[in-house]
C-alpha cells in the first residue's frame, strides 16, 4: 500500500515537472516545427504536441505516447510520406501510402507514413525478481498460456494472456534460446546451454524434454522448412546447421558455406517455399538453404550494418508475406537488412541518425511483427523501441522511458532491472491486437497494446 502512495506521488511530480519543461520549450520555440520533412496534409498529429519535426505528446486512440519519437523513410520503389509529424520521405518510384490499412488481423498491411500511434506499453502483475536474465524463449498453448524455460538458470514461467499475469513454477530447466512453431502441433525450444531440446505441445500445454546432443550445440534460432525439417543454425566460429525432422525426431549436422571469417549466425526465417534465410551475425554473407535443402551464400556486395570485428549485426529474422521479404533488425548494428524471397537480393536501410545519436548500442534482442503490419525492434539495454513499415521502408521510433519508470525516478527503478546487461526484454509473442515480451532483467513483465 505504501510503495503504490508513493508510486502515484512519484508520478505526479514527474508529470508535473514534465509540464515545466514542455513549457519551457514551447516559450523558446515558440511551438513551430522545424522538422525537414513536412508532409503533405496537416504535418501534426491528432492529440498530439509537434516538437521540432519530432513526434511527441500522447497519441489519440492507443494509449500513451509520451516521450520523443522521429521518423524517416528512405524507400526503393514505393512510397511517399504524407501526414506524419516528422517524416524526411524521399522515394524514387511511383506509389503513395494512404494510411488507411486494418490493423485487425496477424499480418496486416502496414499503417503508413501518417502514423503516429504507438502501442499502449502495459505491465503485468506479479513479479519474478533477480539480477538475470531469465528467459529467452516463448511458447504459448491453445489456451492462451504462454510457456517460458531459462535462459542460464532453472526457470519455468507461464504468462496467462486472459489475466495478464505471470508466474513462476517450482521445477524449471534451463539453457535454452529461441523458439520453432512447428506444423505438428509442438512448438520447439531450441537448445543453446543445453543438449536437450524441449517441446510444447499446444493442445494441452504439456512440455517434454528430449536429450539430443552430446554436447551444446550452441542455438540461437531457427525455423521449419519444407518437409518438416526444422534448421537450427549455431551461434559459432564454424557454423553448423542442426536439423530436427518433426516427423520422426531424428537430429542432424551438416556444415554450410561459411558467411565470413566468423560465421556466428542468430537469425532464421522461411518463405512459403520452404527456403529459409539466415543473416550473418558476425559475418558478412547471408546464408539460405532451400527447399530441398540445399545450402548456398546469396549473391551480393557485404553485409556490414556499419559494424565490425565482435559487434552483432543482425539478431533474428522475420518473414512478411504481404511483401514476400524477410526483415532482419540489428543488435549492434545500425542498418536493418532486408532480403527479397522473389530473387535472393538484399539491401541494407540506415537506421535514423537522431535514434543512433541517443540509443543504447545493444539496442534490439529480437525483432516482431506487430498488429498493425509494422515491425518492431523488442527492448533489451534500452527503453527506446524503433519500427520499420514493411511496404515504404519508413522508420520510426520512440522512447519507452517514462512507461517503463511507471511513476517511479527511473526505468531501472519502476521495472527492478539491475543491471542493463540483462535486457528490459527479451523475444516478443503475438497474440491478437497484444504482443507479450519475455521477461529479461526485470522483475516485471510488460506488453504492448495495439488498437482494436
Amino acid at each position: 500500500m505504501i510503495r503504490d502512495i508513493i508510486r502515484k506521488l512519484m508520478k505526479e511530480f514527474n508529470r508535473l515537472l514534465k509540464i515545466s519543461k514542455r513549457a519551457s520549450s514551447s516559450s523558446s520555440s515558440s511551438g513551430s516545427s522545424s522538422g525537414s520533412g513536412s508532409s503533405s496534409g496537416s504535418g501534426s498529429s491528432s492529440g498530439s504536441a509537434s516538437s521540432s519535426g519530432s513526434t511527441s505528446g500522447s497519441s489519440s486512440g492507443s494509449g500513451s505516447s509520451s516521450g520523443s519519437g522521429s521518423s524517416s523513410a528512405s524507400s526503393s520503389g514505393s512510397g511517399s510520406s504524407s501526414g506524419s509529424a516528422s517524416s524526411s520521405a524521399s522515394s524514387s518510384g511511383s506509389g503513395s501510402s494512404s494510411g488507411s490499412a486494418s490493423s485487425s488481423g496477424f499480418e496486416t498491411s502496414a499503417d503508413t507514413s501518417d502514423q503516429v500511434f504507438w502501442p499502449m506499453f502495459k505491465y503485468l502483475s506479479g513479479e519474478i525478481k533477480g539480477n538475470l536474465t531469465k528467459t529467452r524463449t516463448m511458447a504459448m498453448d491453445d489456451n492462451g498460456v504462454i510457456h517460458s524455460l531459462g535462459y542460464k538458470s532453472d526457470m519455468y514461467i507461464e504468462t496467462d494472456t486472459l489475466t495478464d499475469s505471470i508466474k513462476r513454477n517450482t521445477q524449471g530447466s534451463h539453457g535454452f534460446i529461441g523458439n520453432v512453431e512447428a506444423s505438428n502441433g509442438y512448438t520447439y525450444f531450441l537448445p543453446a546451454y543445453s543438449t536437450s531440446i524441449a517441446k510444447l505441445k499446444r493442445s494441452t500445454g504439456d512440455i517434454e524434454i528430449v536429450g539430443k546432443f552430446a554436447s551444446c550445440p550452441q542455438i540461437r534460432s531457427g525455423a521449419e522448412g519444407a518437409n518438416g525439417i526444422i534448421y537450427m543454425p549455431s551461434y559459432t566460429k564454424t557454423l553448423k546447421i542442426y536439423t530436427l525432422d518433426t516427423k520422426t525426431g531424428e537430429t542432424g549436422c551438416l556444415t554450410p558455406p561459411q558467411p565470413g571469417f566468423f560465421g556466428h549466425v542468430w537469425g532464421a526465417a522461411a518463405d512459403l517455399d520452404g527456403n529459409v534465410y539466415m543473416p550473418p551475425a558476425l559475418g558478412n554473407k547471408v546464408l539460405k538453404i532451400d527447399k530441398d535443402g540445399n545450402s548456398s551464400l546469396l549473391e551480393g556486395k557485404p553485409v556490414t550494418s556499419s559494424v565490425s570485428g565482435f559487434s552483432v549485426k543482425y539478431v533474428g529474422a522475420t518473414y512478411v508475406k504481404s511483401v514476400n521479404k524477410v526483415f532482419c533488425l540489428p543488435r549492434v548494428g545500425k542498418k536493418i537488412l532486408i532480403i527479397d524471397c522473389s530473387d535472393d537480393s538484399y539491401e541494407e536501410i540506415e537506421l535514423p541518425a537522431d535514434y543512433l545519436k541517443v540509443a543504447n548500442k545493444n539496442k534490439n534482442f529480437h525483432g516482431f511483427l506487430a498488429p498493425d503490419g509494422w515491425l518492431y525492434s523488442a527492448f533489451w539495454a534500452d527503453t527506446k523501441c524503433f519500427r520499420i513499415n514493411p511496404h515504404t521502408y519508413e522508420i520510426q521510433w520512440k522512447d519507452y522511458e517514462d512507461e517503463f519508470s511507471d511513476g517511479y525516478l527511473t526505468a531501472k527503478m519502476g521495472s527492478g532491472i539491475m543491471s542493463l546487461g540483462t535486457g528490459y526484454s527479451t523475444c516478443a509473442l503475438t497474440k491478437g491486437n497484444d504482443v507479450y515480451l519475455g521477461l529479461a532483467g526485470t522483475s516485471r513483465a510488460i506488453k504492448l497494446e495495439f488498437k482494436k
